[in-house]
C-alpha cells in the first residue's frame, strides 16, 4: 500500500506563472494612467526592465486607434463648434486609452497664437497639420503648422519657395485651363517615427503636382507626373489612402489610383477593376509585399489583393477576390469610409430610415463608427453619436509612452 503523499509545506513559495517580456508589454500598453505604469514597474526588476524597453522601442508597438477628429473646413468656427477626441467607448479595446487621452490632448491649440485662426487638415502618428484659416502666402498657400496636442508643442512649416510654386501654380492661366485642389496633407513616415512630411497636392490639367516637405532637411521638393488622364481632377480632390509607405488618391467612379511615394519622390499610376454597380473603394497595403483594395456594397466588405510593384504597373486583370465580410445590422444602416490612420480605417454607419438620422440630434445616438484593422479586417465599434460625420481623421497614440512628436 503506498503511503499517502506528504502535506506541502505552508511556508513553500507557490508557484508563480511566469509571463514572457513580450506579453508583459502588451499587458503594459493597456494600463489607464501613467501612474499605473509606474506602480507596475516598481513590483519587480522584470516589470521595471520592461516598462524601459517599451519607452526606448515605441516604434516596435502598433499605436492604438483611441479616437477620430472632424476635418475642418473653413467655415467651421471651433468657438462655436468646440472640437472634441471621439474616442473609443467599450467595449472596444482601445476605450481606456481612449479616455485617457481625451482627457490629456489640448485641441483648443491653447499653445498656439491665436487659436482659433487655426484648422485641422490631417493626423498621423500623434501629430495634426493645422492650416491658417486667413493667412495666405505665396501662390496662394496658407501658413502650415504640425503639432502635438498631448505634449502642446508645435513647429512651423517655412514657406514654399518661390521657385518651386509659382511656375507650378500660375495664378494667370490660360483659357480652358483648369486646377483642382491645392490640398495639405502629412506624409507617409517611414520606420523613423522622429521625423515627418507635409504635402501639397494639385492636379493642373493633364498634370499632377506634388510639393513635399521634410523635417529632415528642412525643405521642399517639387515632383511633376503628366500621365493623368481627364479623371485626374478627380483622383487628386478624392479621398487619399496610405500604402506601402505610398499616398494613395482614388475614386469609386474611375480605375486609376494615383500613388505618391514621398521618400522617392515618385508617382505612379495604378489600374484597379470597374465595378457595377459602383462600389466605395479604399486602397490598403495588404501584406506580404501585395496591394489591396476593399470595397462596400451590397452590405458586404471585400478583399481583392494583388502583387505590388514598385513603379505600380500592371493591369486591373491581375487582382484577386480574397475575402467577403458580412457588415453588422446592415438592415438599419448603411455603411461608407469616413477616415484613414494607423493601419486602420474608420467606417461610418448611418441609419438607413432618414427619420432616424433627423431625429439623432435629440438624445439618443444613433450613427455609428467602427474601426476596421488593415491587417486582420478585424471591425470594432468604436462609438456611438448624434453627429454624421463625413470625414474624419483616425487619432493613434499611446496615453502611458508618448514622447514629444515634434
Amino acid at each position: 500500500m503506498s503511503s499517502p503523499a506528504a502535506p506541502q509545506d505552508a511556508g513553500a513559495p507557490a508557484s508563480l506563472l511566469i509571463f514572457p517580456d513580450e506579453i508583459l508589454g502588451e499587458i503594459f500598453l493597456r494600463l489607464d494612467s501613467a501612474d499605473d505604469l509606474a506602480r507596475a514597474s516598481a513590483a519587480c526588476t522584470a516589470f521595471l526592465r520592461v516598462a524601459r524597453f517599451l519607452r526606448r522601442n515605441r516604434s516596435l508597438y502598433r499605436r492604438p486607434v483611441v479616437g477620430f477628429l472632424r476635418t475642418e473646413g473653413l467655415s467651421l468656427d471651433p468657438r462655436l463648434n468646440p472640437r472634441s477626441l471621439h474616442h473609443a467607448e467599450p467595449p472596444h479595446r482601445a476605450a481606456s486609452a481612449g479616455r485617457a487621452l481625451a482627457q490629456l490632448v489640448d485641441l483648443t491649440f491653447s499653445f498656439l497664437s491665436d487659436p482659433s485662426s487655426w484648422r485641422i487638415c490631417d493626423a498621423g502618428y500623434g501629430r495634426l497639420l493645422l492650416a491658417a484659416r486667413t493667412t495666405v502666402t505665396t501662390a496662394g498657400f496658407v501658413d502650415l503648422v504640425v503639432c502635438d496636442p498631448l505634449h502642446r508643442r508645435y513647429v512651423r512649416i517655412p514657406p514654399v519657395p518661390d521657385d518651386l510654386s509659382t511656375d507650378a501654380f500660375p495664378d494667370d492661366l490660360p483659357k480652358g485651363t483648369y486646377r483642382w485642389g491645392r490640398f495639405p496633407l502629412l506624409a507617409p513616415t517611414g520606420e523613423d517615427e522622429s521625423s515627418f512630411g507635409v504635402v501639397w497636392t494639385v492636379k493642373l490639367d493633364g498634370k499632377a503636382i506634388a510639393l513635399v516637405f521634410s523635417s529632415a532637411t528642412g525643405g521642399w521638393r517639387r515632383l511633376t507626373f503628366g500621365g493623368l488622364r481627364g479623371n485626374g481632377a478627380v483622383m487628386i480632390t478624392s479621398c487619399r489612402y496610405y500604402a506601402h509607405r505610398s499616398l494613395c488618391q482614388t475614386s469609386e467612379l474611375f480605375t486609376d489610383v494615383l500613388m505618391l511615394d514621398t521618400r522617392r519622390t515618385k508617382f505612379s499610376v495604378v489600374r484597379i477593376p470597374r465595378f457595377r454597380p459602383i462600389r466605395l473603394q479604399a486602397i490598403v497595403e495588404a501584406g506580404e509585399g501585395r496591394l489591396g483594395l476593399l470595397t462596400i456594397g451590397g452590405g458586404m466588405l471585400d478583399l481583392y489583393c494583388k502583387a505590388w510593384q514598385d513603379n505600380g504597373a500592371g493591369g486591373a486583370e491581375e487582382w484577386q477576390h480574397e475575402k467577403t465580410i458580412p457588415l453588422p445590422d446592415t438592415d438599419s444602416l448603411m455603411y461608407t469610409f469616413s477616415g484613414v490612420g494607423a493601419g486602420y480605417l474608420l467606417l461610418r454607419g448611418v441609419p438607413q430610415d432618414p427619420s432616424e438620422l433627423a431625429s439623432s440630434s435629440q438624445e439618443v445616438p444613433k450613427v455609428q463608427y467602427f474601426t476596421l484593422e488593415v491587417k486582420t479586417l478585424l471591425m470594432e465599434r468604436l462609438c456611438v453619436s448624434n453627429k454624421c460625420i463625413d470625414s474624419a481623421h483616425l487619432y493613434a497614440n499611446f496615453p502611458l509612452l508618448s514622447l514629444p512628436t515634434v
